[in-house]
């Protein structure tokens, strides 16, 4: 799947979470004996809203990223955005009463108070989604979170002025507030992104049928540290996300196969450990623009990377730094 087709279906992910999220909210208001508290139903709101936005980004993106999905990881998902939406829900109580007590135009105070809802439950919900790829990068959370934080403000202000509306407009407002933070959410790293890894053709039918029409992208972002290979997920040890961020289902690549990663604005590719035997040989062969690489070699734009019977290729706009690198990082070809 391309950039731009993420893109969409995160924003399909949103919409559906923001709708489901409005019925939610309709049907608790429709209790008669219903007798919860203004910010009781805020919390609700923006725990069904982590809650479905944190479950679904996960399953989509081991839908057509991975092999499978995992209960394990679609419940933490859940888990982590039930926590993020019940988390900001808690805090804008005191935000909310902070608020009322101050002065201020009515309007004015209005709309702070839908923006500051909208975009503490985008920034949160941001945040753990973004741990996903914390062992790969740390910065990658941070970046999701501002994502959700800039969706979440663009929410609250479709929030304010539609939501006062009708059902119609309220049920509006929910659905392009959802999509407003998990576009957020999904468009910070695209943009932030310093190079892209683009799937191009494969002789093994299921890593051609799995990724060549769309072709797969990975992003690659400054720090990054990604393991390719054919490590299926139900080898991954982790409770949120695969050992493996690069999945190849190819019968030539070992599971562990290379590792590509980023250091001071240039971008390197070497041999797995796992794929090193004990005199120092790679176990499967790992190639550069048809050269092979024993140690680590510097990825330049338009390098293709053949890992077993797959071909990729290397793009990226970032200019290199003007240090040469480390002599064991110099391009071995």
């Amino acid at each position: 799947m391309n950039l731009n087709q993420n893109v969409y279906f995160m924003s399909l992910v949103g919409g559906i979470a923001g709708l489901l999220c409005w019925g939610l909210t309709a049907t608790i208001s429709e209790i008669p004996a219903a007798t919860l508290s203004g910010w009781v139903i805020v919390t609700i709101e923006t725990t069904v809203m982590g809650t479905l936005i944190g479950g679904m980004t996960v399953g989509f993106a081991d839908k057509w990223g991975g092999d499978r999905l995992l209960f394990r990881w679609v419940l933490m998902g859940v888990l982590l955005g039930m926590a993020a939406g019940a988390a900001s829900g808690l805090i804008n109580y005191p935000v909310q009463a902070s608020l009322q007590a101050g002065a201020g135009v009515g309007v004015a105070r209005d709309v702070v108070a839908s923006v500051a809802l909208w975009l503490i439950t985008g920034a949160l919900i941001g945040l753990v989604t973004g741990l996903r790829w914390a062992s790969v990068n740390p910065f990658r959370a941070v970046h999701a979170m501002m994502g959700g934080m800039i969706g979440g403000t663009v929410g609250g202000l479709v929030f304010y002025f539609l939501g006062t509306h009708g059902e119609v407009f309220t049920a509006l407002a929910y659905v392009l507030t959802g999509m407003g933070i998990s576009l957020g959410v999904t468009l910070a790293p695209v943009l932030l992104r310093d190079g892209i890894l683009q799937f191009i053709s494969s002789g093994d039918p299921r890593a051609q049928n799995k990724y060549g029409s769309p072709r797969q992208e990975w992003l690659i972002q400054s720090g990054d540290r990604l393991i390719i290979g054919s490590q299926s997920a139900d080898e991954s040890q982790t409770r949120f996300t695969r050992d493996v961020q690069i999945y190849i289902p190819d019968a030539m690549a070992a599971r562990r196969h290379a590792i590509l990663y980023e250091r001071k604005k240039q971008f390197f590719l070497q041999q797995h450990p796992d794929n090193v035997g004990q005199r120092g040989q790679p176990l499967s062969a790992l190639q550069v623009d048809r050269a092979n690489v024993v140690g680590t070699v510097e990825l330049r734009d338009g390098d293709d990377v053949l890992i077993g019977q797959t071909l990729l290729r290397f793009c990226t706009t970032k200019k290199r730094a003007q240090a040469d690198p480390e002599p064991w990082e110099r391009r071995n070809r």
